[in-house]
């Protein structure tokens, strides 16, 4: 009979098989990544360019081009457009990040030849009507003055901006003059510039066939178009510590990010630094979900995270609470910081953070679609399908002194920026 006053055995994941990715070309030379590995008729397609706020030239442009270009193309308005992508149920969006812009489809095998169609006609002959800009315009103003009223939001866009500087596209904020800045031509421009054949990726997931690949590649790999290019300006804000204190709009709890410059994942201290920030604050079990959480009550949420871009990336604590518990809890926050940094964890932690980030890994590759995620990331920072594997040993062979070393280096309050939200 199970005793269930007896807590199972934990047992090491010594291996995690990881799935084929395999990559192949379309006739232009676009690359394809797969992830074959499903048992259900449900395919995933991604278009990706490298068309995001890295490359503007006008602050928000990637972000409308992106909305704008599933409002119409050739012969279809909007509603037509959408209609052929809700007749065979498909799920169709389209967005922009740091980076990249892109849009994905989902639906099922057999549907794809339908569905192709006016998604690569999307990328050929957007109708980017001025009347659709006006709407998206006036929606998204709307939004943003709402989202303007909450006080995570602005520490959040504070220590970016703090972070990366208000002129850098890491860091720069939108306002409602930004959205009425972009034009139609504004928006044209970047599509013509920047979205092509030579900065693009397809990602397909699913239970993918010959028939598939062979109907993508006459859609999306039998013309050329080449794009700008644009040379990455580096951050050059070196790391400094200050605090700043913006009023909030309303009377909510404080909003607290206390945080630094960092690096993109390709960077020689990621794997280390991912099992450090997973010690302070990445997991539930976090020393700083410990004391803040469990044992002092101040917050019902507190977590360290890491954004990680193409070219750069930045690290901060986050949390809300009670502006009385404010002071006690910077102090605490850098008090586990500084326990990091002097003290080795210990082998009994360490193994804990190893088992669960193994069973995160397992999470990671299980199934196509979220292996696909995997293999994008691979893809668009240049790193071959074999990194994951080897990231994965090197987190499981991190000791110790490592983890020291690594905070001494990263988590020095000389180097924190904080930003209070009250």
């Amino acid at each position: 009979m199970l005793n269930r006053k007896v807590q199972p055995e934990i047992r090491q994941i010594r291996n995690i098989d990881i799935p084929d990715i395999e990559k192949i070309y379309l006739d232009n030379g676009v690359p394809v990544v797969i992830t074959n590995t499903g048992t259900e008729d449900i395919v995933k397609i991604e278009i990706v360019h490298k068309a995001g706020k890295s490359v503007e030239d006008k602050k928000l442009v990637s972000r409308v081009t992106a909305s704008l270009l599933k409002e119409g193309c050739g012969p279809w308005d909007a509603e037509t457009f959408a209609e052929k992508f809700d007749f065979y149920g498909a799920g169709m969006k389209t967005a922009s990040n740091m980076d990249f812009l892109y849009s994905s489809v989902y639906t099922i095998g057999k549907y794809i030849p339908h569905i192709i169609e006016p998604l690569s006609l999307m990328y050929r002959e957007p109708r980017f009507e001025k009347s659709e800009l006006e709407n998206f315009t006036n929606v998204n103003i709307q939004k943003l003055k709402e989202e303007l009223t909450k006080n995570e939001v602005l520490s959040y866009r504070l220590i970016t901006e703090s972070i990366f500087g208000s002129s850098h596209p890491y860091g720069y904020n939108s306002y409602p003059e930004d959205y009425k800045n972009v034009t139609i031509h504004d928006v044209k421009d970047h599509f013509q510039g920047y979205i092509g054949t030579d900065n693009m990726y397809v990602f397909l997931s699913g239970k993918i066939t010959d028939s598939i690949i062979k109907t993508v590649n006459e859609h999306f790999g039998q013309n050329q178009k080449l794009t700008q290019q644009k040379t990455y300006t580096s951050c050059d804000i070196p790391p400094f510590h200050k605090r700043f204190i913006e009023k909030a709009p309303a009377d909510f709890q404080c909003s607290l990010k206390l945080g630094r410059k960092l690096f993109d994942r390709t960077h020689e201290d990621q794997s280390v630094f991912f099992v450090l920030n997973t010690i302070l604050g990445g997991y539930f079990g976090s020393r700083l979900m410990d004391v803040l959480r469990e044992e002092k009550g101040f917050t019902y949420d507190i977590s360290s995270q890491m954004d990680q871009m193409l070219y750069d990336g930045c690290f901060y604590v986050t949390t809300e609470l009670s502006g009385e518990n404010l002071d006690e809890t910077i102090q605490e926050i850098y008090h586990q910081m500084d326990m990091l940094q002097q003290k080795k964890v210990s082998a009994k932690e360490l193994e804990m953070v190893k088992n669960y980030l193994s069973g995160t890994f397992l999470h990671m590759v299980d199934g196509p679609l979220n292996l696909s995620v995997v293999a994008k990331t691979l893809a668009l920072i240049g790193l071959p399908f074999s990194a994951l594997q080897d990231w994965i040993q090197n987190i499981m062979d991190i000791t110790p002194e490592e983890v020291r070393r690594c905070a001494q280096k990263y988590l020095d309050k000389k180097d924190m920026v904080e930003v209070i939200v009250r």
